[in-house]
């Protein structure tokens, strides 16, 4: 199964369209192989990497792995290990049917997800005998920590978030006064003592909500996510002409201080 494969251009970096032999794509495969206590080890094929217009080079053996613990030992496999006939404890028949299988996972781990090797044997019935999971390499063990899935549904655990330090803030103003909100404030609350007031909710804003009742109370805030708090505009101010009065309350991320 193609590990890393690296695309060649149209004419396979030749510059001759058409001229396309073997691309940089190398693999790994396995095949199984029965010892004579009816154990599968696998034995592992390790392709080469050819430059574009190059011919491949033949495949070689990287070495063989117990599948009953998952250790790798390079060079030739076991002398006892032949081929399966099915007539033991392996899989397969003399007519080859069993076989083995790579398949690329996902390991889902707090730091993201971590791609590895399954080697699978099969039965002739198409059942799982036997299974052994290496690193990409293929012959270093791997021993998943977390979910494993197919790497295209893999979702990383979610990270836990750092406190944000939060601070709340009160104010009383008396016109004539223009109160504008500290940088990384989420929420204020506006209560009318006696109007009217102005609110413009950003910066630039020409036309402000005007409250003339007094006794009324608003909420602003601004939504955030699952590990940032959210922030109103920076031009969010309210401005008191004269003989009116409000109290303002707030909530800020980094504790700013009014202005």
């Amino acid at each position: 199964m193609p590990v890393e494969p690296i695309p060649c251009a149209p004419d396979g970096g030749s510059g001759n369209p058409g001229d396309l032999t073997a691309c940089c794509a190398p693999s790994i495969a396995s095949s199984a192989l029965c010892r004579a206590d009816g154990t599968t080890v696998l034995l592992v094929v390790r392709s080469g990497c050819a430059d574009c217009d190059t011919e491949a080079a033949d495949p070689e053996l990287a070495g063989w792995i117990d599948t009953s613990t998952g250790a790798f030992t390079p060079g030739p496999a076991p002398a006892d290990a032949q081929p399966c006939t099915g007539t033991g404890d392996g899989p397969g028949t003399d007519d080859g049917c069993g076989d083995a299988t790579v398949l690329r996972l996902c390991d889902s781990t707090p730091d993201g997800c971590v791609s590895f090797l399954r080697h699978l044997v099969h039965d002739c019935d198409g059942q799982v005998t036997a299974a052994a999971d290496t690193e990409l390499d293929g012959t270093t063990p791997y021993a998943p920590s977390g979910e494993v899935a197919d790497c295209a549904d893999c979702v990383p655990p979610a990270q836990p978030c750092a406190p944000i330090r939060t601070c709340p803030g009160l104010v009383g103003l008396s016109g004539p006064e223009e109160w504008t909100v500290p940088p990384g404030t989420e929420s204020v609350q506006l209560t009318v003592a006696c109007g009217p007031v102005t609110v413009y909710p950003c910066t630039g804003a020409t036309d402000g909500v005007r409250i003339n009742e007094c006794g009324v109370s608003l909420n602003w805030s601004a939504p955030g996510t699952d590990c940032d708090s959210g922030a109103l505009c920076e031009g969010f101010r309210i401005e008191v002409p004269e003989g009116a009065a409000v109290y303002v309350s707030w909530l800020s991320a980094g504790c700013g201080d009014e202005s």
